[in-house]
């Protein structure tokens, strides 16, 4: 105890100066480990040169108030701004961990979204990871401790003039080596970096968060942008489908992957998970080996499947907020043919405002964990066990003779990864976790396959299976997929069992989630023309010079197109483009050399290519409702809500 009292009494003088040390400490203590995670120690100087010379130098100015202004009130403001400063270090660092990249206020944005299903997300994080939650939150509460106590007895500096001089010099000599530093290695980074691999780490967060708070220029949409966004949709009826006669109605059960990586399928020959089933169902059938997401999230991605076109290219949930009427969608064309439609997901209902966008989708029916009525089967904190669901799929799809459209949303795929306790022990490593809950998926697949035949419905039935967007594991040295345009996030697997097909198919061109409607209403014979989907049937075949668009969710992360085997990116964050040639070059690990006009061109055709895809929302700024009787939806401008009032 007296050791801890001496220790505060030689820190509480300067104690502005001891937090920016412990910020800066943080800082380069995460940068180091994840250098040394993912092999990239020979990056590590260039990721914390301003890092040493902005924090340094924001203590250099800390002290200088406190020398000018020895007052009470001064040391508890410089207190308060050097406390800010390391608790964002400490959040930073945590991102850094958790997936590889620096966080940013509008990374942080969809948290205040939906605050609650947030906080369940990180803890959950926290609990998955406790030796990283325990070396970034136990020194952040003793600081914390410290740092109110200084705030309720603040002690003035008691330096010298000659240490006061000598502390300052030292200071400025670091900052002064470090900015010239950074600036040399900003300069010498090579092009690879273009997706944010490197760069991304190599500036402060703290400056980078208030530049882009004042300078908002990460992202290529602009307020004007939204305020001008013009883009409607067609609405249920709108358009008519004309269908071939002769086509006798077919049952659709569409199947939605939640993050699942096209390699760790076996439909890629070293796949590393075992898929058998759904490898099965691709040889008797369509796959696609180059199917890309169209925007690397599950709300966007819904979107795109269910109607056949771009989603908002914006991180907000647009698409969600309640529309006068349902949307043109695969739902609603089918209900017009007298289809029942339904939505099941094993995913908590709430999440993103799930039941709102299912209605503006057109389904009749919506079924989430909510439903299931047994917290028993709930997997970690927002998935369920998908055998579970397979009772209540069961009951709905026997209900009525009539034809049927169901989609099948799984969520045991998403993260942490955890499998239902009756199928197995949890490996300890991540990615042994994420292949055995790929491996228990294609368990599921075989499941709904054996109920639609145990019903005498599989040979009128088409199954598509396809996924929402892929997933990252250190592959780039990121994690996750919302900020990442790397193949492992964006090429998805996409397969179509049809009873009536003549023979398999294998379509190796590139094509999108917006495909997957045209698609599918095609096979069924419709013709798709008067729609003027933005995607096509690909059973007609595909473009040779097509471009299939993709984005990050985040604002400033990669964006661009692939024609053919060459992919165009462009990062708004680092301004930088590149290009790719995937059949040289799958794993993306070294970029075309492209002129300063090429890449003024890739930027510009995928900017333009976001700002058109902005939907214009069509009802009042504000509101309320309620959907499937047992969902109430509020919403503000872009961001809607929903809470479930139903019995649990």
């Amino acid at each position: 105890m007296r050791g801890i009292r001496r220790l505060y009494h030689l820190l509480a003088p300067r104690a502005h100066s001891a937090i920016m040390m412990g910020a800066l400490f943080c800082t380069l203590c995460v940068k180091l480990y994840h250098s040394v995670r993912y092999g990239m120690t020979g990056e590590y100087l260039s990721w914390i040169w301003a890092d040493i010379a902005v924090i340094l130098g924001l203590e250099v100015v800390l002290t200088l108030c406190c020398a000018r202004w020895p007052k009470r009130w001064m040391i508890r403001t410089v207190t308060i701004i050097a406390a800010v400063i390391c608790t964002w270090s400490v959040l930073n660092g945590g991102w850094v961990v958790r997936t590889g990249t620096q966080v940013l206020p509008g990374t942080l944005l969809p948290l205040f979204r939906d605050p609650l299903n947030a906080l369940g997300i990180v803890g959950d994080n926290l609990l998955k990871h406790p030796l990283a939650a325990i070396a970034l939150l136990g020194p952040s509460a003793i600081a914390l401790t410290f740092f109110f106590f200084v705030l309720v007895r603040p002690q003035k500096p008691r330096n010298t003039d000659k240490i006061f001089t000598r502390r300052l010099l030292i200071s400025l000599a670091l900052v002064l080596v470090a900015i010239p530093a950074g600036g040399a290695s900003a300069r010498s980074r090579n092009r690879s970096s273009s997706q944010g691999v490197t760069s991304g780490l190599r500036y402060n967060s703290q400056l980078k968060a208030l530049a882009t708070m004042v300078f908002p220029d990460d992202s290529p949409l602009t307020r004007a942008d939204f305020e001008n966004a013009q883009r409607q949709l067609p609405y249920a009826g709108d358009i008519t489908l004309p269908m071939n006669p002769e086509q006798a109605p077919m049952n659709l059960v569409l199947v939605v992957l939640e993050g699942v990586q096209y390699r760790y399928t076996s439909l890629e020959p070293d796949g590393q998970a075992h898929t058998p089933y759904l490898k099965q169902l691709a040889q008797e059938g369509i796959t696609y080996s180059q199917m890309r997401t169209v925007l690397t999230h599950t709300s966007k991605a819904l979107f795109s499947l269910h109607t056949g076109r771009y989603p908002s290219g914006s991180q907000d949930v647009v698409e969600a907020v309640p529309a006068p009427r349902p949307f043109m969608s695969l739902p609603t064309v089918l209900e017009q043919q007298g289809y029942r439609t339904a939505f099941f997901q094993s995913a908590k209902g709430d999440f993103e405002s799930r039941p709102t966008l299912v209605d503006n989708l057109g389904f009749q029916k919506y079924f989430s964990r909510d439903d299931l009525n047994d917290p028993n089967s709930h997997v970690s904190y927002l998935a369920a066990d998908e055998f579970a669901m397979l009772p209540h799929i069961n009951q709905w799809l026997t209900q009525s003779d009539q034809p049927f459209f169901a989609t099948l949303l799984c969520s045991v795929t998403h993260d942490p990864y955890q499998v239902p306790e009756w199928y197995g022990e949890l490996p300890d490593e991540t990615t042994e976790r994420y292949q055995q809950v790929i491996e228990y998926t294609d368990g599921y697949f075989k499941a709904i396959d054996q109920t639609l035949k145990d019903q005498g419905l599989r040979e009128n039935t088409i199954l598509c299976i396809v996924g929402d967007h892929g997933e990252a594991f250190g592959e780039h040295g990121k994690m996750g997929h919302d900020q990442i345009g790397f193949e492992e996030v964006l090429r998805i697997p996409w397969v179509i069992s049809a009873p009536h097909l003549q023979q398999p198919q294998r379509i190796t061109e590139p094509v999108s989630s917006v495909d997957v409607t045209p698609t599918l209403l095609a096979l069924m014979g419709y013709n798709t023309t008067p729609a003027s989907f933005d995607g096509i049937d690909t059973l007609k075949g595909v473009p040779a010079d097509r471009r299939v668009y993709f984005s990050c969710w985040n604002p400033g992360g990669p964006a661009g197109y692939i024609e053919g085997h060459t992919k165009y990116v462009y990062t708004p964050s680092t301004a930088l483009a590149s290009v790719f040639d995937l059949s040289q070059d799958p794993w993306e690990q070294t970029p075309l050399d492209i002129s300063e006009i090429q890449a003024s061109q890739i930027a510009k055709a995928t900017i333009d290519w976001k700002k058109q895809s902005l939907l214009k929302p069509q009802q009042s700024l504000k509101g309320q409702t309620v959907v499937y009787n047992q969902w109430r939806c509020r919403w503000a401008g872009r961001d809607p809500r929903s809470k479930y009032t139903g019995d649990r």
